[in-house]
């Protein structure tokens, strides 16, 4: 028997939540110790995560937000776009056979107990009534140009985040620029080189953080792309088949009626 289920995992959104407080407190944490036993110079500062993240100023913990946004999309795109759970096997299999026994009804009401893709289409398309088996190709069609529409769209946030991350990254850099440039601007002499770093500084990191969310953001976009595009053609050809099946189990139906109309009465019958 096949599982009827109805529910999507909540948990990567979990997952997320736990990374964000994670890096929030690794973030707060502060290296208060003067030296190490490795012999440091007490006086020499060194960078934490603390200070990397506070050196890229608002548009940095903009893109750290962002970046966690797209962990959780890639995620959820891993759980939810695979080619068994949107086109069970068993489920195809089931449907095929029923259409090839002509049992149509059959084959809606197990379309109907089940929230996948495959699902979806099929009741889709007997939902809407008695037609022909031309008409129903058509929306089944349809009906699943929808679905894998929906799956890109899904994709598409994804590549949002992969564009707008190094963008990001950009503005941050001109921000800082500007910084840098306003205490020269208003420096009377020299202007001191700690004060000239906190832009330079704004500027760098921020196109640092854009472009490490960019990259495999990129990667995780064309990759699932590429995974929907081959669940479509797999849905498209269960579809086609499912069809076939139809056409098939709907000929034998009306031969079947047909022999019974022209069956003689047995010599009982009056």
């Amino acid at each position: 028997m096949l599982n009827r289920t109805h529910t999507q995992p909540t948990w990567p959104a979990l997952l997320a939540a736990l990374l964000v407080a994670a890096t929030v407190a690794l973030a707060a944490t502060e290296d208060n110790s003067p030296a190490d036993d490795s012999g440091n110079d007490p006086g020499e500062k060194r960078t934490s995560l603390r200070d990397f993240i506070q050196a890229g100023s608002y548009v940095g913990y903009v893109i750290i937000w962002l970046s966690f946004a797209g962990l959780a999309l890639v995620i959820d795109a891993f759980v939810r776009i695979q080619s068994k759970k949107l086109i069970p096997p068993r489920l195809a299999q089931e449907l095929v056979q029923l259409a090839r026994q002509g049992k149509f009804n059959e084959v809606q009401n197990l379309a109907g107990a089940f929230d996948c893709m495959l699902a979806r289409v099929v009741n889709h398309t007997f939902s809407q009534g008695r037609m022909s088996l031309t008409a129903a190709r058509e929306i089944m069609q349809e009906q699943c140009a929808k679905e894998v529409t929906r799956l890109y769209q899904r994709v598409g946030y994804i590549g949002f985040i992969a564009a707008v991350a190094p963008m990001l990254g950009l503005l941050g850099t001109v921000t800082g620029m500007i910084g840098s440039f306003n205490v020269l601007g208003a420096a009377k002499g020299a202007a001191e080189a700690d004060e000239l770093a906190v832009g330079v500084s704004e500027a760098l990191v921020t196109t640092c953080m854009g472009l490490v969310v960019a990259i495999p953001m990129m990667f995780f976009h064309s990759y699932f792309r590429d995974r929907v595009t081959r669940i479509g053609q797999d849905a498209a050809g269960v579809c086609d088949r499912l069809m076939r099946q139809m056409t098939e189990g709907q000929s034998a139906r009306e031969r079947s009626q047909a022999g019974r109309r022209d069956e003689p009465p047995s010599e009982d019958q009056p």
